[in-house]
């Protein structure tokens, strides 16, 4: 014989059933949602962060190495303490082509004679867990209208480099001579994303001449400067207005002018007229 369920207990167990599925659903709920989590933040950990711009406020605390003095041009000095303490320039990998970026910084050569540059002396810092650079690329342009950079003069791909952040020494394979004016240098990392991360140019608080330039040819950051404009007019939080450098070289002046010698006059020697010297006398 069937044994019948009271519905008041029938009723309390369906009840119960009802509730256990709800809880499950809610608990499964945030495992799902952290799940998808996890999945976009895995298929967008290789993209570079935007903007093109260090704002790790760490880089300021980093042993700032001794300002040289030397070279034809040196604004190695007033480094960023401030996040963006730098900002990016880079040439980066082929998938990542669009976000390929320079900086550059203006400098002033005034004496009348051929200034010879051999290398140039960079601050710079990489993204955390970033680093090394393949090597660098180092443009020298003319200064263009809006003292922007101008035409190209010289570029120098693949050099080969020297220190660790934050201080990178960079020598030319051939070097540049210039004569007296305005010039724009900019120092680019060869450094692909994958697996190396980003490469960023120092700021310097102090301006000298004109401020930095920046541009972005792919547009991948966004900003519009897909040629050479100030840098804050770019990114305007980078409030820094120059870049911390250093030009290597020395300067060639004109050989020097050949000092004539005066022949010497021979003295003439005077001999003296012998005298007769007087005859002994007879001895007796």
């Amino acid at each position: 014989m069937k044994k019948r369920i009271n519905p008041a207990v029938k009723a309390h167990l369906t009840r119960g059933a009802f509730y256990l599925l709800l809880l499950l659903a809610v608990c499964a709920t945030p495992f799902a949602l952290g799940q998808r989590t996890t999945g976009e933040r895995s298929a967008t950990a290789n993209i570079p962060q935007l903007p093109a711009t260090s704002s790790d406020s760490s880089a300021g605390a980093l042993a700032m190495p001794q300002f040289p003095m030397a070279g034809v041009w040196n604004q190695y000095n007033n480094p960023a303490t401030q996040p963006p303490v730098s900002i990016g320039s880079q040439e980066f990998e082929p998938a990542f082509a669009s976000l390929t970026d320079q900086a550059a910084d203006d400098f002033v050569f005034t004496y009348p004679f051929n200034n010879v540059i051999t290398g140039v002396r960079v601050m710079g810092e990489y993204s955390e867990g970033g680093g090394p650079a393949s090597s660098f690329n180092v443009y020298i342009y003319g200064n263009g209208p809006d003292n922007v950079p101008g035409g190209l003069i010289a570029a120098r791909f693949n050099l080969l480099y020297t220190g660790t952040p934050p201080d990178f020494t960079i020598n030319l394979i051939s070097l540049v001579t210039l004569g007296p004016g305005t010039y724009w240098i900019s120092v680019q990392a060869r450094q692909d994303f994958n697996p190396a991360g980003q490469w960023f140019w120092h700021n310097r608080t102090i301006q000298s001449n004109a401020g930095a330039a920046w541009q972005n040819p792919g547009d991948g950051y966004g900003t519009g400067c897909t040629s050479w404009n100030r840098k804050n007019a770019c990114i305007p939080d980078q409030v820094s207005p120059d870049q911390v450098f250093q030009v290597l070289g020395f300067i060639e002046g004109p050989p020097p002018t050949a000092t004539p010698t005066a022949t010497a006059t021979p003295t003439p020697r005077v001999i003296p007229t012998p005298r007769p010297r007087p005859s002994p006398a007879p001895r007796p």
